[in-house]
């Protein structure tokens, strides 16, 4: 029996990726902090998701990027991240404009939640959780209605690395087997919460090929055919 979900975000709760997604994102830190100092703080925040993809676990993918940035930021790492926090609070918020709802996704994770059923955001913990609440509120999605989104304060592991999805069952005290992830992204979605033994299932409206083809999603369809089998299974 399932009683709990992970959902990753981009292309699963919301309408969103990285090739629309970063360039809105770099130019909202150059436009925030100008001229060389903003064109070194957008490379240390593309150049930090690859280190914090790439923990190993020894410390928060916070601490690895903090200490990724140290050598490079010409500021003492404290007013950095306060800087950053405000730009999360105001510039960052011009992504909206790349983030479109998925009604369908809305309506299930409402229903889902009106039947007792745990839920989680799995999205990739490379960001502080402000930012991708904002994501989250920009897809139409009320926080409030998951139980947990995963963030680089509190993740020591990044996708595809299963370990992720370990850290997070663990953290919560999950059941692998009665835990389910919806994604699109086949390698850090199915590939990898099969791998913890969980059971998966593979969104079909913007899928991410990749990975092990021979690992089998449980279950795979639309967000339209994702609300049947909500209707079937809870």
């Amino acid at each position: 029996m399932i009683k709990n979900i992970m959902f990753d975000m981009d292309g699963t709760l919301i309408d969103c990726n990285a090739h629309d997604f970063i360039p809105v994102y770099v130019k909202a830190i150059k436009d925030r902090f100008g001229g060389e100092l903003g064109s070194l703080i957008a490379k240390t925040a593309i150049g930090g998701s690859e280190v914090m993809v790439r923990n190993d676990g020894s410390r928060t993918n916070r601490e690895a990027f903090m200490e990724f940035a140290k050598p490079i930021i010409p500021m003492p790492m404290d007013e950095f991240e306060r800087v950053m926090t405000d730009f999360y609070a105001n510039e960052y918020k011009t992504v909206s404009s790349v983030i479109s709802p998925k009604p369908i996704m809305v309506k299930a994770v409402k229903e889902l939640k009106k039947r007792g059923v745990k839920l989680i955001v799995t999205t990739n913990p490379v960001f502080p959780l402000p930012a991708l609440l904002y994501r989250l509120q920009s897809g139409g999605h009320d926080p409030k209605d998951f139980d947990f989104v995963t963030s680089y304060e509190t993740s020591s592991y990044a996708k595809p690395n299963p370990k992720y999805y370990a850290e997070v069952l663990e953290r919560l005290t999950l059941v692998p087997e009665e835990t389910l992830i919806v994604g699109n992204d086949y390698a850090e979605d199915v590939c990898a919460g099969k791998a913890v033994g969980m059971k998966t299932y593979y969104l079909t409206d913007s899928p991410i090929p990749g990975g092990d083809m021979n690992v089998r999603p449980d279950f795979s369809g639309t967000a339209e055919e994702f609300t049947d089998f909500i209707a079937k299974n809870f």
